[in-house]
């Protein structure tokens, strides 16, 4: 049921955003999109959103940091980890620094080398039905092909 935007108050956005920002952190897109499901005024909820920024309740960079570090510690590539963060309203200005980040931490190719022997196993012991269906996998996972080429053929 909606309502007229007109009967929301200021206050009214801001309590739907502290119940939101409650149970986890968000990004302000994320948040943006959760808040116009009331038809609450979009300059109000623009206002509400740049104050919960400048009190750091709502951080894009701080939630793109731990959402990549989670999806990556799941054994996620940077291609699904970024596109996720971007479902989200996060910015591919934010994104891209935090994939680096992470790359500095443990670089691609090793998290995949973990995560497909996690996985699979060692990669010279799969037939080639299995590496043609581990190839897919890790592309889905979000590893670039030639990465996961690399791995399951030049060991």
């Amino acid at each position: 049921m909606k309502s007229d935007p007109k009967e929301h108050t200021r206050e009214d956005v801001e309590a739907a955003s502290y119940r939101f920002l409650a149970r986890r952190d968000h990004a302000r897109g994320e948040l943006r999109q959760k808040l116009e499901r009331y038809d609450f005024d979009p300059a109000l909820v623009e206002d509400v959103l740049d104050e919960l920024e400048a009190r750091r309740y709502l951080d894009d960079a701080r939630f793109a940091r731990t959402q990549a570090a989670l999806l990556a510690q799941r054994g996620w590539g940077p291609a699904q980890i970024a596109h996720r963060l971007r479902q989200r309203g996060v910015d591919a200005a934010v994104v891209e620094p935090v994939l680096d980040e992470l790359a500095e931490e443990e670089p691609w190719p090793r998290r995949a080398a973990h995560y497909f022997e996690g996985k699979f196993g060692a990669p010279g012991q799969l037939e080639d039905r299995a590496q043609k269906r581990a190839f897919r996998h890790m592309v889905y996972r979000g590893y670039a092909p030639g990465l996961v080429r690399r791995l399951l053929f030049d060991g």
